[in-house]
């Protein structure tokens, strides 16, 4: 085997689930090249007798009792028996050849630490979607051209974590990371509440490593999005949390806050741009700014906590 496939999961819609797991059971990459690992974070009622799993040689269902994503990602990382691990949420669809374009994708490109893809949104019939100015932070992204890259400030070859795919070394190493530095276990999802950046994180930690990361247009995941998560409190929490994210990640790589974040005329100009701005951006920047405001109160007390 070549590709462990792995399931993060915290009580999950049973229904969404399923079809991640259909995907999977159609995928072109013969099932004796890759196992399946789903990994319960503290689902209650437990998933090891809900979830049918006999069509796959190799899958299995492991317990995480400790909440966070990351974490999560760990237990997988441990069980995975392979060279190449493929983290897809509960609510990601793989392409029926994903999994194959994966192995092509690392075969040709040996040093490539971490990649993934282009990310299709497709909306319950009850949801109403969100302003397009809004949909990055449900993950929306369409890559028109492959990018490799090692410098973490070049976006576009970033890749993001549906469907993300991580090669055992910059899996370890980023296991070791996190011994040196627990704080960055608080730039991912854990329980109700809205972190992100793991994933930016690992890929980070590839390239610091001496890999490359990059994005590819053959790789598409389909990405479901109940109603709740198009309603415009959860959209604002999650804009909110991803401005706090990434303060927090310029800190945890940097030690610092970038200086502009701090200046209050630079505070102040963007108070005024944004009230020229259309009402959803305008929205999107008052969220961030919060975001932002609350990372620099946490960080100020992790310097000094007197």
């Amino acid at each position: 085997m070549l590709i462990s496939v792995i399931i993060p999961t915290h009580n999950p819609l049973l229904e969404p689930l399923a079809r991640v797991l259909a995907a999977l059971r159609v995928q072109t990459l013969p099932l004796s090249e890759w196992e399946l690992i789903v990994v319960d974070n503290c689902s209650n009622p437990p998933l090891r007798n809900r979830l049918d799993l006999s069509w796959h040689p190799n899958g299995r269902v492991i317990r995480e009792d400790r909440l966070g994503l990351t974490v999560t990602r760990l237990a997988g990382f441990a069980e995975a028996r392979t060279d190449i691990a493929v983290l897809v949420d509960d609510d990601n669809v793989l392409e029926p050849d994903y999994l194959a374009q994966v192995r092509t994708i690392a075969a040709q490109h040996p040093n490539l630490g971490v990649w993934s893809g282009s990310v299709v949104l497709e909306f319950a019939p009850d949801a109403v979607p969100p302003p397009p100015a809004w949909r990055s932070n449900l993950t929306e992204r369409h890559v028109l051209q492959d990018a490799i890259s090692s410098d973490r400030h070049d976006h576009e070859s970033t890749p993001w974590g549906a469907g993300l795919c991580v090669r055992r070394e910059a899996f370890t190493a980023y296991a070791r990371e996190l011994v040196h530095n627990p704080l960055r276990r608080e730039l991912d999802l854990q329980g109700q509440s809205l972190l992100y950046g793991g994933d930016t994180d690992i890929a980070y930690v590839a390239c610091a490593h001496g890999y490359t990361k990059g994005v590819f247009s053959r790789l598409t995941v389909l990405h479901l999005i109940p109603a709740r998560r198009c309603e415009p409190e959860y959209l604002k929490k999650s804009m909110e949390g991803h401005a706090y994210s990434s303060v927090m990640h310029e800190f945890i790589l940097s030690g610092m806050v970038p200086a502009y974040f701090t200046d209050p005329l630079w505070l102040a100009r963007q108070w005024l741009r944004r009230l020229f701005l259309p009402t959803p951006e305008r929205i999107q920047a008052a969220c961030h700014a919060r975001g932002v405001a609350r990372a620099v109160r946490n960080i100020r007390m992790l310097q000094d906590p007197q």
